[in-house]
C-alpha cells in the first residue's frame, strides 16, 4: 500500500478525532471507508499506534464519551495536520507531472521564489536538534557582498511563504534571523553549543507577526476596532493566535491581542487601516497615524 494512502488515512483520523466528536473505532472505520479508502479496524488500530510512535501524537480513548480524541495539550497536532496536508498535496502534484500535465495550467504559485532555500531545511533541522554551530555564508538582498557568520540555530520559521532560520550569533544573546533564500552556503560544524535556557526563542515568536523580535521585547495588550466587514473577516482569519472578541455591535467589532509590537505588525495594521483602527495602546495608535500621514505626504509629493 502506498505511502500516499497512509497519509490520507492519517489525515482522516486526525480530522475525525480533532473536532471533539469522540468517534468510536468502528465509526472511524466507517467514515474513512466512505471516502473511498479501504480500512479495517485492525489497520485503524495500527495507524493509531503509528501516530503515537512516529509523530508523538497520542490519540486517546475517553471512557466517559466512548470515543477517541486528541487532547488540547498536544501542541504538535496542528503542525502535524499541516505537514500531512503538504505531503498529500505534493503527491497529487507529482502525479500530475507523471501524467505529462502542464502544471502551470492547473495551479499557480504566488511566488516561485518562495521555493528558494528550502533545500537547506533538512540539514538546518538536524543542526537545531543536535545544537551544532553553523558557519553561514549570507548575501543580503541589498548588497552584493557575501558575509560569513558563526551561528547557533534555535528555530525554523515560515512567514509569507518564505523560510527563515532564527538563532544567535556565537557567544552572544543577539537574536538574528537569516532568510533561507539568501543563504549562499553553510557548514554544519562538529562543535556543539549549549542552549541559553533564559532565551525562549520559540516562545518569543509565538507573540509576534513576522520575523523581527529581540530578547528584550515583551508582549503588550492591543485593541482593534473594526467595521463589520473586516471584523467578520478576522473572525474567520485571525490576525494572530491571541485574538479575542471583546465586543460586537451591528456597526463595530472589537478584538484584543497580546503581542509584541514590531514592524511586521505595523505593516499588517496599515494594510487594513481603512477598515480597522488601533485604540490601544495609544503609542501604537499614534505610530500608525504617523505612518499613514507619511504615506499621504509621499503620494502627494511632486504632484
Amino acid at each position: 500500500m502506498s505511502y500516499q494512502v497512509k497519509i490520507k488515512r492519517y489525515l482522516q483520523i486526525l480530522q475525525l478525532t480533532g473536532n471533539q466528536s469522540f468517534p468510536s473505532i468502528f465509526e472511524m472505520a466507517d467514515k474513512i471507508s466512505e471516502t473511498g479508502i479501504k480500512i479495517s479496524v485492525r489497520q485503524l488500530k495500527r495507524d493509531l499506534e503509528s501516530l503515537r510512535d512516529e509523530f508523538g501524537l497520542n490519540v486517546k480513548y475517553s471512557t466517559g464519551r466512548h470515543g477517541y480524541f486528541v487532547t488540547d495539550d498536544q501542541l504538535s497536532f496542528p503542525y502535524l495536520m499541516k505537514i500531512l496536508e503538504y505531503s498529500q498535496n505534493a503527491e497529487i502534484l507529482k502525479d500530475y507531472l507523471k501524467e505529462g500535465s502542464n502544471l502551470f495550467e492547473i495551479i499557480e504559485f504566488e511566488d516561485f521564489n518562495s521555493f528558494k532555500g528550502i533545500q537547506w531545511i533538512k540539514d538546518l533541522t538536524l543542526a537545531i536538534k543536535t545544537c551544532n554551530i553553523l558557519i553561514i555564508k549570507y548575501k543580503r538582498f541589498d548588497s552584493e557582498d557575501i558575509k560569513e557568520y558563526r551561528f547557533q540555530p534555535y528555530l525554523l520559521r515560515e512567514y509569507l511563504n518564505r523560510w527563515y532560520v532564527v538563532g544567535t550569533l556565537s557567544d552572544t544573546v543577539e537574536i538574528r534571523t537569516f532568510g533561507l533564500d539568501r543563504i549562499v552556503g553553510f557548514q554544519v560544524t562538529s562543535e556543539a553549543f549549549i542552549r541559553n535556557k533564559e532565551l525562549d526563542v520559540p516562545g518569543m515568536f509565538k507573540s509576534i507577526i513576522g520575523i523581527q523580535v529581540s530578547a528584550n521585547d515583551r508582549p503588550e495588550t492591543i485593541e482593534l476596532e473594526c467595521l463589520p466587514y473586516m471584523g467578520n473577516l478576522l473572525k474567520t482569519l485571525p490576525l494572530h493566535s491571541s485574538q479575542k472578541l471583546v465586543a460586537e455591535t451591528p456597526d463595530q467589532i472589537t478584538f484584543s491581542y497580546r503581542m509584541i509590537i514590531n514592524l511586521e505588525l505595523k505593516q499588517r495594521l496599515i494594510m487594513i487601516s481603512n477598515q480597522a483602527k488601533v485604540v490601544k495602546p495609544l503609542t501604537l495608535k499614534k505610530e500608525i497615524e504617523n505612518m499613514l500621514a507619511e504615506a499621504q505626504k509621499f503620494y502627494k509629493k511632486n504632484q
